[in-house]
């Protein structure tokens, strides 16, 4: 039995499961399935379609709602997976998750036939092993709605991801992108709403051509970039040349938030086509906001706003703010259209500014060209978060003061008169603290905002000495140890749920102590003539309570945190035990 046997056998809607092991095939699914591999820890399925058919997919998908999970396919003539094809098109509810593809002639995962696609978790790396087109990663060309998520994408002959002539919506985010001949990402020929946020992409682009880089854009629109760290990528980190052909412009492109280093040429790279030039202007001019960027040790320029790209004249016109701007070749920005560009609110990398021969020789930054406006400028670099920490956050904390009254009976084992003490002397008690404990007995139900009442029972051990004061002396009678242990007091804290949060401890954790404890005591006036009995005690606590959980955090210093009082159910009484000797309870 082959594995194309079982899936023609299968009921629409079945679950093929591929056994580990080797399989020379290539597989036809044409009815809604989910064809599984095995989960990991179990084995390995692996589809080897080495000498078979040339030019066929190892996967052809040709229905709606089919998933390919936990496979191996490699060695292919040709794609890994292809999705639809012109008898077949437009198809829905395709899922591609946790697979390794990899060493095909073409393109790991490719529609031609405007497929919707979710794509994450998988590995696609050395696909495009033979010559011609396709020989990328993903290749969307056109798609349908489409996601792609999560993926390691490396060693593709081509690029890394290429999508062209879509509207329906593509989301590119959180994949690692490494080591392409043309783009880690290509955008090409009215693409448009398109999200790429949050990619690690890398050495990409080996600068033969103008349109290569990290992200390249030609002709073509992604309306949000933000997020990503671009490095080594020859010539661009970001390369846009030209807006789609037809169409407004939208409400906003917004680059930010992005980290690009040691391009070979520019950080971003900018051109749009305006009017009078050798063929027809833009619809609209590229006008991005350029936001909160880091643009650092690149070969030319930070921004390179160009007049000239294979015609001109070019009208690109970026707003430019709270970018940190530094170390780059040649300029911070240079903009060589005849409108100004705003790059105001910048830092140059000194608190001089950035150096200008006539606007502001002194400036010591990275220099700009004419036509560039950059007066006011930061003159103290922002914080940015450059590294990844595993860090304990402290999502809550608070402090509680109470104050707990309590009689003690004087044991007779410890202080009665068969221990030869007289009782009838004692003028005085006195007592420490020994140990103390809190404990945590129960927690509420969340209730607005993931807020939980925190029942807590301190458990304090004590010391009472009882004392005979004498003219000359000082004669503790006899002690006896005690504990106060029954009593509650209830908090409420924010508690968010399991889940929320991420990090190889996991969480959240609740956890009290005690800060400090003392007491006093004093004795029970007894009627005339009759022995002390009964010590009453007291006792001051403050407790400190922490919620928390470890995450992964890119957080720049910001100051540090001290706990407010706790809320109380009921009001809490006015308190005077802020724990100032510590930030933390532990």
């Amino acid at each position: 039995m082959t594995i194309q046997n079982d899936i023609d056998i299968a009921l629409p809607g079945a679950t093929v499961n591929v056994a580990p092991g080797t399989y020379n095939e290539q597989l036809i699914i044409n009815k809604p399935l989910t064809l599984s591999g095995p989960t990991p820890g179990i084995g390995e399925a692996v589809i080897d379609a080495a000498g078979l058919t040339a030019g066929e997919p190892t996967i052809h998908v040709l229905a709606d709602n089919v998933t390919v999970e936990n496979l191996t396919l490699q060695n292919g003539p040709g794609q890994g997976i292809r999705v639809g094809n012109a008898s077949f098109p437009g198809l829905t509810g395709v899922i591609i998750r946790n697979n390794i593809i990899k060493d095909h002639d073409l393109a790991g995962v490719l529609t031609a036939n405007s497929a919707s696609m979710l794509i994450e978790d998988n590995t696609i790396i050395d696909n495009g092993k033979a010559t011609g087109f396709q020989r990328v990663g993903v290749y969307l060309y056109p798609h349908g709605e489409t996601q792609v998520r999560r993926n390691i994408i490396k060693n593709n002959f081509g690029d890394g991801i290429f999508a062209r002539e879509s509207n329906a919506g593509l989301l590119i985010e959180e994949n690692e992108i490494e080591n392409h001949n043309f783009s880690g990402i290509t955008l090409a020929w009215d693409e448009i709403n398109v999200t790429i946020r949050n990619n690690q992409i890398s050495s990409c682009g080996v600068g033969a051509l103008e349109e290569q880089g990290g992200i390249v854009i030609v002709q073509s629109m992604a309306e949000v970039i933000t997020g990503n760290t671009i490095q080594h990528c020859n010539p661009y980190g970001i390369h846009w040349g030209w807006t789609p052909t037809s169409g407004s412009a939208p409400f906003q492109i917004l680059i930010a938030g992005n980290i690009i280093t040691n391009a070979a040429g520019d950080g971003i790279f900018l051109f749009s086509q305006g009017p009078g030039g050798f063929i027809s202007p833009d619809p609209f001019p590229l006008e991005p906001d350029v936001l909160d960027n880091q643009l650092l040790d690149n070969g030319r320029a930070g921004i390179y706003i160009s007049n000239f790209y294979y015609y001109s004249p070019g009208n690109a016109r970026p707003k430019i703010h709270g970018n940190d701007i530094v170390g780059n070749a040649q300029f911070g920005v240079f903009n060589g259209t005849a409108s100004e560009v705003d790059a105001t609110d910048n830092w140059w990398g000194n608190s001089s500014g950035p150096f200008h021969p006539v606007l502001n020789p002194g400036g010591t930054g990275d220099p700009v060209s004419d036509h560039v406006l950059f007066d006011p400028w930061k003159t103290i670099p922002q914080p940015h978060a450059i590294d990844c920490l595993v860090a304990e956050k402290v999502f809550d904390q608070c402090f509680r003061e109470e104050i707990v009254v309590k009689n003690f009976k004087i044991p007779a084992e410890f202080c009665g008169s068969g221990r030869g003490t007289d009782l009838t002397r004692i003028s005085r008690a006195e007592c420490s603290v020994l140990d103390s404990r809190c404990k945590i007995v129960d927690v509420s139900p969340p209730t607005n905002g993931n807020c939980r009442t925190v029942t807590l029972k301190p458990e304090l051990e004590m010391k009472i000495n009882l004392i005979a004061d004498t003219p000359t002396l000082n004669t503790i009678l006899c002690s006896f140890r005690t504990t106060v242990d029954d009593f509650f007091s209830q908090v409420q804290l924010y508690i968010p749920p399991p889940g929320v949060v991420f990090g190889s401890g996991g969480g959240p954790f609740l956890y009290s102590e005690f800060m400090n404890a003392t007491c006093t005591c004093r004795l029970e006036t007894p009627f005339p003539g009759e022995p002390v009995q009964t010590v009453i005690c007291t006792t001051k606590i403050c407790l400190i309570l922490e919620v928390s959980a470890f995450v992964r955090l890119l957080v720049p210093h910001l100051g540090i945190c001290m706990p407010g009082p706790c809320g109380t159910a009921p009001p809490q009484k006015e308190t005077k035990c802020p724990p100032t000797d510590r930030l933390y309870p532990r």
